[in-house]
Parts: structure tokens; sequence; C-alpha cells
């Protein structure tokens, strides 16, 4: 039996998701693939189209017809009105390229493409922690920092489409280098890579040097989750750390908070899990620096929707394409 669908993708840096999504937003049918991030640019992008067109192909085998409307969602500043990319932080050769234009070649039909972090915004505005709320602040604190600011309920493209990028925001001008060529942006505290800077600093490693063994993965990566692990056992250092994020998270949100004045801020992402260690440094600064008429009137919570707020939010930008102002 047929039903009214959209097709939603979410690229990450190792992994895609492609998913069938109601026009209600509700997954009906997804399915997982690699991202070949590291290939040349055009390979890269025959990768997303072929995990487009194997999901078609699941959908038409379970009756679902035919899509009302396909949307990618991948990281990096581009501009959601060509479709071109200008940056992406996993696909070193993805500069100007025009992604779009290669995707609707690839499929023929017609493809919206979004920053991952508006299109999970955009998943927890339309069915997650957001739903119901018209000016939403909304962070991802994950490898790095994205966002989403939605405001009147609509998502703020600005005139390039490239508005929200959240974890640029400077919350300590003196702070360390950021991937971005800045200094002291968010993202380099209150992300996975900016709490192992923290940490890399804080024990006066070099940047490759082998960290504890307590704190990393099976695979010798720097873990959040054992970061949070050791913070719930009691652990000063990783206590002193998290508090460190959190001070900087909390400047970033007072000042968010004074600019757009939203019903509610939601954080997620895998480093969200630790916010009952940096909630306190963030609320003491958001005191100090929000105005308390406004700070008193949002809510801060975590998001709601988890792996799956990213195809959500990229079927949503399908059926809500963006218009040049």
């Amino acid at each position: 039996m047929t039903r009214a669908f959209t097709v939603g993708l979410d690229m990450g840096g190792t992994n895609i998701r492609c998913a069938a999504v109601s026009v209600d937003g509700e997954v009906l049918l997804m399915n997982r693939g690699p991202a070949h991030a590291s290939r040349a640019a055009i390979a890269v992008a025959v990768n997303i189209g072929d995990q487009l067109i194997a999901l078609l192909e699941s959908a038409r085998l379970r009756g679902l017809g035919s899509p009302k409307a396909i949307g990618v969602a991948v990281p990096g500043p581009l501009d959601v009105y060509s479709g071109i990319v200008r940056a992406a932080p996993h696909v070193a050769a993805w500069h100007g390229f025009p992604l779009r234009r290669m995707l609707e070649a690839r499929i023929g039909r017609r493809v919206i493409v979004e920053n991952d972090a508006n299109a999970w915004a955009l998943g927890e505005f339309w069915r997650g922690a957001a739903r119901g709320r018209s000016d939403v602040v909304l962070l991802t604190l994950g490898t790095g920092v994205g966002g989403g600011l939605i405001v009147g309920g609509k998502l703020v493209h600005g005139r390039s489409g490239m508005a929200g990028e959240l974890g640029h925001i400077t919350v300590n001008p003196d702070g360390p280098p950021c991937d971005c060529g800045s200094h002291g942006c968010l993202e380099s505290y209150a992300s996975a890579s900016g709490l192992r800077g923290l940490l890399v600093h804080r024990l006066d490693l070099s940047p490759d040097a082998p960290l504890p063994e307590n704190i990393v993965d099976d695979g010798g990566n720097f873990s959040v989750r054992r970061m949070s692990a050791l913070a719930r056992a009691g652990d000063a250092l990783s206590l002193e750390l998290f508090a460190i994020a959190g001070s900087y998270l909390g400047i970033a949100v007072a000042s968010l908070l004074n600019a757009f004045n939203p019903e509610l801020v939601v954080i997620g992402g895998g480093v969200a899990g630790a916010l009952p260690y940096m909630r306190n440094a963030m609320n003491a600064q958001i005191k100090v620096r929000a105005f308390a008429a406004i700070a008193s009137q949002a809510k801060i919570v975590r998001a709601a929707l988890g792996p799956a707020s990213g195809v959500v939010g990229a079927a949503y930008a399908a059926l809500h394409p963006p218009e040049r102002k």
C-alpha cells in the first residue's frame, strides 16, 4: 500500500543514514552505509547518489511508491539556495562543490541540500524536544559544535544560507586555535575535540601523544563517555575539564539568549551526555551574563531524537525548501 513519504539523508564523517520519512515525520525505513568521505569529490557525491537510489528501491519494494521530496544533509558551510558546498570538514575535496546539481543529475530528481547541523535542528523542531515551539536555539555538541536557529517557526538561513555556525562563536579571544582559522571558538571547548585539547593541555602532552588508558576507547581514541564515567566516580581532573567546557558553553548560551530571546535551548550530540557535569558551570555563566528576564523564560533541555534527528530534519527541509529573500 502506497504511503506519502519524503527521503532524508544525513552524511557523517564515517557513515550515512538514509530514510523514508512520512509526511508526519515518522521514520518508515532506514538504511545505513559508508560515507567514503576520503575519496575524490565526485566519488563521494556518487556514493551519496547510490545510497539514495538504494533507499528508493527499498521503498518501492515495500510498496511505498515515489517520494514527495528528497533532502540531503551534509557537513560544512554551504549555500542552501544553490546547493553548493563551500567547504566540508570531512570531505577535503569539497570546496565550491555543486553537490545538488551532481545529485540531481545522478538520480534524476530534485534534491534539497541542507547543512547537517541545521537538519538536526529541524528534526528536533519537527518531531523532537522543540516540537510546537516557535523560537528555539539548538546546539549539537559532537566532534565539533553545530547548531541552528528557529525564529518565528522558521530556520534562519541568512543571506547565503550559511547562518547558524554557532560552534564558532568566540567565547575566549585568547583561546586555542580552531580549525575554522579563529581562536577561542565554542567548539574549542565544548566538543569532543575541544575536551581532548583541554586534556592534552592540562597534562602537558604533545598533540599526538598517547592519552591515559582510562580515558580512551578500545581503539585508543579519546572518549567523552569514558571521561563521563570518571567524572561520575568523582575523578577531579574530569570534573575540572567538564566545568571548563560548561563555563564556556554558558558564555555562548548567554549571548544567544540575549540575541534571540528563545523559548527553549536544546542541546544534543554525544557530548550532551556529559551535561550533568557541565550544567552548574554553564548556569553560573548564564546567570551573570544573560538578562535575567530573558534567561528566566527560557528552558534548557536535552535533545530527544538521537541519531534519527538528521534524517528527519533533512526530510523536513525537503518538504519546506528555503526561499531566497
